[in-house]
């Protein structure tokens, strides 16, 4: 069918595009993708590690889909070709090794530490290629944090020249998902960012907080805005099959009275609601097949490593 011919063609040129493993170092990565333009926020044609993440997580998607669906012969032959482009990328961030970048990922191999090392954030989120915490990612977002944040917020120097809501997001999911606290700072300047309609330009301006490129009203920094508040609530971790429940709720949320909800949402493993009412936790859930783990970790309570969806349980203050 439709689906199946684009999937199949998506593998074929994820193949044939590849630099051979045996390419002349002169010529380009062996095993990358060519240099093109990729993101418009990441600088001038190079052969962005941002690309090759994408390859990597789009053929994981599709050896999934397939498993799924019977096919394990396909399914085999895209994870193989994922598990090639690994090597490749981790050969290439092998060889890039310099005392200035601390072990951080730069955008490109060939490229220094700078703004555009964003785009290697994705391989956390929403890739999650790596485990939560993986020590070079968190040595990229650090090296961001320290040289390209003002007024809280990611400033993107190349191309955008402002404040960019969405990449300070995607940023802050990284931390959420390392457990760092200070995901919550960023949430909170991307919200004091936001016009009095609740949105948000795609560049904002450094002095006048205004706009200063891209849409006036830019739908990457709202959907990702859901997506943040989504996975304070409710997240996935694929590999450990475990839904975090609670990892990134904010007190001001819950207040005094202890109340907050979000839901329903789809996830991997079916529709799930979270409910707080006067601190006390309900998961309302309605599986596809077999659930995940669910695992509460609500900052300022205790962890809870056990829970059933429908069950009600009382939220113990850390301290």
């Amino acid at each position: 069918n439709e689906m199946e011919e684009a999937l199949a063609k998506g593998v074929r040129w994820l193949s044939e595009k590849r630099l051979p493993t045996g390419t002349d170092p002169a010529k380009g990565p062996a095993g990358l993708l060519p240099a093109g333009f990729s993101a418009e926020h990441l600088g001038p044609n190079d052969f962005y590690y941002w690309d090759n993440f994408w390859a990597i997580g789009g053929l994981r998607a599709i050896s999934s889909y397939w498993e799924k669906h019977g096919d394990h012969e396909r399914a085999r032959e895209a994870r193989e070709l994922a598990a090639a482009y690994t090597d490749s990328i981790e050969k290439s961030i092998a060889s890039t090794r310099s005392i200035k970048r601390r072990g951080a990922i730069p955008a490109a191999p060939s490229r220094r530490m700078d703004a555009g090392a964003v785009g290697s954030m994705v391989a956390d989120y929403p890739l999650q290629i790596y485990v939560p915490g993986e020590k070079r990612l968190l040595s990229t977002l650090g090296h961001l944090f320290d040289h390209c944040f003002f007024k809280g917020g990611f400033f993107q120097e190349m191309i955008h020249s402002g404040i960019n809501a969405y990449l300070t997001l995607d940023l802050a999911q990284t931390w959420l998902r390392a457990g760092d606290p200070r995901f919550a700072d960023l949430i909170r300047a991307v919200a004091d960012l936001s016009s009095p309609t609740g949105q948000w330009p795609e560049a904002i301006h450094p002095n006048t907080l205004g706009g200063c490129m891209g849409d006036g009203q830019h739908g990457w920094a709202a959907g990702e805005w859901i997506m943040m508040i989504r996975n304070c609530f409710v997240r996935e971790e694929e590999e450990e099959r475990a839904l975090i429940i609670g990892s990134g709720i904010l007190p001001e949320w819950l207040g005094d009275e202890g109340n907050a909800s979000f839901g329903p949402t789809p996830t991997l493993w079916g529709t799930v609601s979270v409910h707080i009412r006067q601190h006390h936790l309900t998961v309302a859930a309605s599986w596809l097949g077999e659930p995940p783990r669910l695992s509460v970790a609500i900052p300022g309570f205790l962890p809870i490593e056990t829970l059933s969806a429908g069950e009600s349980i009382p939220l113990t203050p850390a301290s």
